[in-house]
């Protein structure tokens, strides 16, 4: 026994000496920074590509300052890549030979994936990230094949072959489960622009039918979820710009590319970037039913859908592991500390050498043996439930209902009382300039009035709300608790709306009470506690509280007759709330939500997991064989497996793919 005890006594120095040795080493691994401030570089080569595609000439010290900004591999070194591929593929004739080589240095010199050498801050992981790294590796491969990429020691042949498969990868999960950023009018340009450059410079056939197939996907999404031009729903990353001020919306540019917003009373926006290769592609054509779709804006629709996947469905789609095919859609959903994930996490962090990126270094204070070598993590996770939890972006039921008026958006019952990051619950469009929504706020606003941060102020949630929605009634239930959770910098007593005076034509505060009139659209407002506007705003609409609930009900002058009609309406409405559970009464409809609980339409149990689509537009099941998109005698059948991509038309020539692509210029 004394043995025994000895022995276990040196096991347990051991370990205990190997833990502080590993303790001592993490807190001194360097944080690489993301970014340099010091260096002002001018990187926006999307100017160069405008001015070659109008035949101007172009400035060539932003050719260099993104080769120096691209060579220090500093985040967001991919968005650099688009313009500059396009620029090569289609105008390399213009360039001088000088030209050419920045440019061809650039790109072989790259690092273009998480297991390539090189330490560094660039965020590869997200969805958006995972495409332009992939498409950009692809292209320069594809051009320069028989070159040695310095970085790696391969030629750009390997390269194009690495790449070839990781696009194929994230093309099919688009297929199968949607997009994870659902909805993101950022970064739904930052997938535009990879996919149009593999349209249109892939010599691969597979690659281009493929990519047509889900830039048809990704613009049915806008089609459904725009309002009179306006890209503002319910989304899985959003920024405060983007939600509060839809002539600031990333995808304004791409939108009036293919509906012409003088239909709206608006002239073309004049924002571009790298939706630039969207605007200038040449081997696509926008399907004539998804044109048709996005100008239905005269009747009454409901549409829903399921994008995403549940942390929970990942090992029953043998997606939890360190291939490619399973790290990448852990990744995209931005899944690190969860669980599920953990322990995948880190193996895969351990592999690449990546605790040193500065987006991921607080997770080194994990990487300790007594933790990776043990099965402790999940648990950990589970008990301490740390905010970084609330990073992961899950599956999303949305429910859209657009009428000639308005368009009410959500994200149902999306894992309430749980911690937010970027994610943008649920949304009003009372017309094109008027956006209303309600958030928990993760932090204060700053002194100086930033609105920066993610999760902040704007962007974001502190603590997601119960949200469902019915037609043209969302309903909100907050329950945030007293104490912040673990590595959680602080809790908020009060949630807000973004309700914005000056956009209306007529505001008034009530109690309890906010209505707003824009033209002949209302939008009202009820909530547990007096509502008021922040001190110095005209916007910030405060509740306090941290167990409370927002009712919010969109209706119009063709609806509710005048404005004192829709006013005295929504305040004869009968509303009640105990413990939870919000119950409201609207016209002849009784709605009722339990947090976390059941939601009740009329005393029926409302079933909140969708299909993958189920709208006036499209049927299909998750996971589909095939899609079929109908309207006003237009149709789109999309066969992802077999590659068929068949337009039929009764206002334009129907058409069928794979298109030949073009091939490169030598």
């Amino acid at each position: 026994m004394a043995k025994i005890l000895k022995f276990g006594l040196l096991i347990l120095l051991l370990v205990s000496a190997l833990t502080a040795y590993e303790v001592v080493r993490n807190a001194g691994l360097e944080r690489i920074p993301a970014r340099d401030s010091s260096l002002s570089l001018n990187v926006k080569n999307d100017a160069v590509l405008r001015d070659l595609e109008n035949g101007r000439p172009y400035d060539v010290s932003i050719l260099r300052d993104s080769q120096t900004y691209v060579g220090h591999r500093f985040d967001t070194s991919d968005f650099r890549l688009q313009s500059l591929a396009r620029i090569l593929y289609e105008h390399r004739e213009a360039l001088t030979p000088e030209d050419y080589e920045t440019i061809r240095d650039t790109f072989i010199e790259f690092k273009y994936w998480m297991d390539q050498p090189g330490s560094d801050s660039m965020c590869y992981w997200s969805e958006n990230h995972q495409l332009l790294f992939a498409a950009s590796e692809y292209l320069a491969g594809q051009y320069w094949p028989d070159e040695i990429f310095p970085n790696t020691g391969q030629t750009g042949r390997d390269h194009q072959a690495l790449a070839r498969e990781r696009i194929l990868i994230w093309l099919e999960q688009r297929w199968l489960y949607g997009f994870t950023e659902w909805y993101s009018n950022t970064y739904y340009v930052e997938d535009i622009a990879p996919l149009s450059n593999l349209i249109d410079f892939a010599e691969d056939e597979e690659i281009v039918v493929k990519a047509q197939i889900i830039l048809d996907l990704l613009l049915y999404d806008v089609a459904t979820q725009s309002y009179r031009g306006n890209f503002i729903s319910s989304s899985g990353r959003m920024y405060g710009d983007g939600k509060r001020f839809p002539e600031k919306n990333e995808m304004r540019a791409v939108i009036d590319s293919i509906w012409d917003p003088t239909r709206w009373g608006d002239e073309p926006s004049e924002r571009t970037g790298m939706d630039l290769n969207f605007i200038y592609i040449n081997n696509y054509q926008v399907p004539p039913v998804i044109r048709a779709i996005g100008a239905d804006d005269q009747r009454d629709v409901v549409i829903k859908a399921s994008t995403g996947l549940d942390l929970d469905e990942l090992a029953g789609e043998d997606l939890i592991g360190l291939e490619d095919r399973q790290i990448m859609m852990q990744l995209a959903m931005e899944a690190f500390s969860n669980e599920e994930v953990i322990d995948t996490t880190m193996a895969f962090l351990q592999q690449n050498q990546m605790f040193s990126n500065e987006f991921l270094h607080d997770l080194n204070s994990f990487n300790l043996t007594i933790l990776t070598k043990t099965g402790l993590l999940p648990p950990i996770s589970r008990w301490l439930n740390p905010v970084t939890n609330g990073t992961a972006i899950q599956r999303a039921n949305t429910y859209t209902f657009k009428t000639p008026d308005y368009m009410l958006a959500s994200a149902q019952a999306y894992h309430p009382g749980t911690y937010g990051d970027q994610q943008h619950l649920w949304n009003a469009l009372l017309s094109r300039d008027v956006s209303v929504f309600t958030t928990h706020p993760a932090k204060p606003l700053s002194e100086k009035g930033a609105l920066s941060g993610s999760p902040g102020y704007w962007v974001g949630s502190g603590r997601l709300p119960h949200v469902v929605q019915d037609r043209n009634v969302v309903l909100n239930v907050y329950r945030i608790p007293d104490k912040k959770g673990f590595m959680e910098k602080s809790i908020q007593d009060y949630t807000h709306a973004h309700f914005p005076s000056e956009r209306f034509d007529e505001v008034r505060l009530d109690g309890r009470y906010a209505f707003g009139r824009v033209g002949q659209t209302y939008g009202a407002f009820i909530a547990r506690n007096p509502l008021h506007y922040a001190e110095g705003t005209t916007d910030d609409l405060v509740q306090p509280g941290t167990d409370t609930y927002w009712v919010f009900e969109a209706g119009s002058r063709a609806a509710d007759g005048e404005f004192e009609a829709f006013i005295a309406r929504i305040k004869s409405n009968q509303v009640s709330y105990d413990n939870g559970k919000l119950t409201y009464h609207s016209g002849e409809r009784l709605l009722e939500l339990r947090f976390q609980g059941e939601f009740q339409i009329d005393g029926i149990v409302q079933d909140l997991e969708y299909p993958r689509f189920d709208s006036p537009y499209a049927q299909a099941q998750r996971k589909p064989d095939n899609i079929t998109i109908r309207y006003q005698g237009e149709s789109l059948l999309l066969d992802f497996y077999n590659g068929r991509r068949e337009v039929s038309s009764a206002t334009a020539a129907s058409f069928a793919t794979p298109l030949t692509p073009r091939l490169r210029q030598q």
